[in-house]
């Protein structure tokens, strides 16, 4: 196996060279054909790429200029992401609107316009335009270029910087809008903030009317009013006592002597069960309250002894019943006193009452008043940070209008270029020579592929069957006017070939001499 391959490379290499030098002896035969094909196909192409229109661009360099005044003392209100903001603003300036009003301004694309249709030329120059962005060290928008290419060499600087004065104009606008808008929805916000504050206020205040007294914060007050209150009634209380004690000895020391009780009156009975209850009642309340059971069971029993004595006539003058003047002058003193006491007991211990309803509603109090206390706060706190938020876009409005908020600058404006950015006309002419040269061959060979002619002792023997033999070979046989003939047309040929590339040079100069 290995002697076959090496016996058969040769083999194979010999075959690949006769096929060469068959390709090589038609081209020979045909160098007129090449020639002259060759350099009329190069010379079409390279004036067709000579009349290609040239394409300009032009470029203008924006620069996003951050905010002047530090963010800590002035905090701007557009805080929207620069690089979805001028997506925003790209839609805007390629809108629609935008780019008609620029075409008819400049009278732009006359040709195509009268072809196509609107939407269409308005889309072939949105085509044109071409944005890219820049960042900087922080990663953030530090600036960006707008790109405008047409075939208008006067046309493409003034078109990109009328798109970058609209870039300009938008971004203010856009911005100031955002900014004015921050700031009717905060005054709007503000506005209701102070009412409800002002609600909250005034439920606050009406609590407070509506329980004056009875609030939490006055419960120590009336804690001591209570006490206050005790010690006086225990004083008034102690007065009554006395003045009870005093009224009973006196009674006790000039009560006339009766020898019989069967003989007394009625009155006298009622008399002396009466001193004997107060007495008893005396007793009792200096060692027990007023509402331990002997104690009101003796009140009891007094009261209805003394009803029964009002409700009988009066003694008459001169009865034994009768005390003398001075001791009925002052048992009506202590009466009075008595009756004055009582009453001043009744309305203290009414007052205690009074003030005991009040510590007792402290703590339903408390809940309501902590609630409403809550809201109040909470109103209050919002519409202090609504205000702080107010004034803080008040100014950010300003900065806007005076222009010193984050804005674009022109950094570089677009300049009438001096060269067409393509076609790239020196390369492709190389191209187009290479390739009619490359088609020419490639169309010869072919045809004569095509056509079936035998050139070749090994063309000949690949027709034949194997047990065929080639006896012999003829070689062709060219005489001397044959080859003079030859020789003149290949030397027309390679004059027509240059009078060609002659006037190819003389239009090229005329048509593009800065080539």
């Amino acid at each position: 196996m290995e002697s076959e391959a090496i016996n058969q490379s040769p083999l194979g290499t010999g075959h690949a060279s006769a096929i060469v030098g068959q390709h090589w002896n038609v081209l020979r035969r045909h160098a007129s054909i090449v020639i002259l094909v060759s350099v009329v196909l190069a010379a079409a192409a390279v004036m067709v790429i000579a009349l290609l229109s040239d394409v300009y661009q032009a470029t203008t360099t924006i620069l996003v200029d951050p905010q002047k005044i530090p963010e800590k003392y002035v905090a701007s209100t557009v805080t929207s992401d620069p690089n979805d903001n001028l997506n925003t603003l790209k839609q805007q300036v390629l809108s629609t609107s935008r780019l008609q009003e620029i075409i008819d301004r400049d009278n732009l694309y006359p040709t195509l316009r009268r072809t196509a249709s609107r939407e269409e030329v308005q889309e072939y120059m949105r085509k044109k335009i071409k944005i890219e962005l820049k960042q900087g060290a922080d990663q953030g928008l530090s600036s960006f270029t707008i790109t405008y290419e047409d075939r208008d060499r006067t046309a493409v600087a003034r078109i990109a910087n009328q798109l970058a004065a609209s870039f300009i104009d938008w971004n203010l606008q856009v911005r100031q809008q955002q900014a004015t808008d921050t700031t009717q929805f905060l005054s709007s916000e503000l506005e209701q903030a102070k009412r409800s504050l002002e609600q909250q206020e005034g439920q606050l205040e009406a609590f407070r009317l509506k329980h004056v007294g009875s609030t939490p914060d006055q419960l120590d007050g009336n804690l001591q009013t209570i006490s206050r209150l005790q010690t006086q009634m225990q004083t008034n209380t102690d007065s009554i006592s006395r003045l009870d004690e005093e009224r009973i000895m006196l009674t006790q020391a000039h009560a006339p002597v009766t020898a019989d009780v069967s003989t007394l009156s009625e009155r006298e009975r009622l008399m002396q069960d009466k001193r004997r209850l107060e007495n008893e009642l005396w007793k009792l309340r200096r060692e027990f309250t007023d509402t331990y059971p002997d104690v009101v069971l003796v009140k009891g029993q007094l009261q209805s002894v003394t009803a029964r004595l009002a409700a009988m006539p009066a003694p008459a003058p001169g009865s034994t019943s009768q005390y003398d003047s001075v001791t009925q002058a002052r048992l009506t003193v202590i009466a009075r006193e008595l009756d004055r006491r009582r009453s001043e007991q009744a309305a203290i211990q009414q007052e205690i009452s009074s003030y005991q309803s009040k510590v007792d509603s402290v703590p339903v109090l408390e809940t309501q008043l902590t609630e409403l206390t809550r809201n109040y706060e909470t109103s209050r706190q919002n519409y202090q940070s609504l205000l702080d938020k107010r004034m803080s876009a008040g100014m950010s409005q300003d900065l806007e209008r005076r222009q010193q908020a984050e804005r674009f600058i022109v950094l570089d404006e677009a300049k009438t270029p001096e060269k067409p950015i393509r076609p790239r006309r020196v390369p492709l002419m190389l191209a187009a020579v290479v390739g009619s040269l490359l088609l020419t061959v490639a169309g010869i060979l072919g045809a004569h592929m095509l056509l079936g002619r035998i050139d070749s002792e090994a063309q000949l023997r690949a027709l034949l069957p194997e047990n065929v033999p080639v006896l012999g070979t003829i070689p062709p046989i060219v005489s001397k006017a044959e080859r003079r003939q030859k020789r003149i047309a290949l030397l027309r040929t390679l004059a027509l070939s240059a009078a060609i590339c002659v006037a190819v040079f003389l239009f090229l100069h005329k048509v593009r001499p800065t080539l």
